[in-house]
């Protein structure tokens, strides 16, 4: 078993607020979908800070969220 030393506790407890990000590579196995590598290279191209970025990915999963109060799923999907 590794033993984690004390400094690397306490820059874990500091840090716990900003978790280190997964990939969902990592985590699922699976590459990142290519909307999403398309949206990166569109920040990236827009030349967007990173608070711009999240408002504008936040602004967009509300107009989405939003969205889905219309999405009319077919009868042959729905489990009664």
């Amino acid at each position: 078993m590794k033993q984690i030393n004390k400094k690397e506790i306490e820059r874990q407890n500091y840090l716990s607020d900003f978790p280190r990000p997964k990939s969902s590579e990592a985590l699922f196995g699976i590459k990142p979908h290519p909307v999403a590598v398309k949206i990166v290279n569109l920040i990236k191209k827009e030349g967007m800070t990173y608070e711009e970025a999240y408002a504008s990915l936040q602004d967009a999963y509300n107009q989405l969220k939003y969205e889905s109060n219309f999405v009319q799923i077919p009868q042959a999907h729905i489990h009664h």
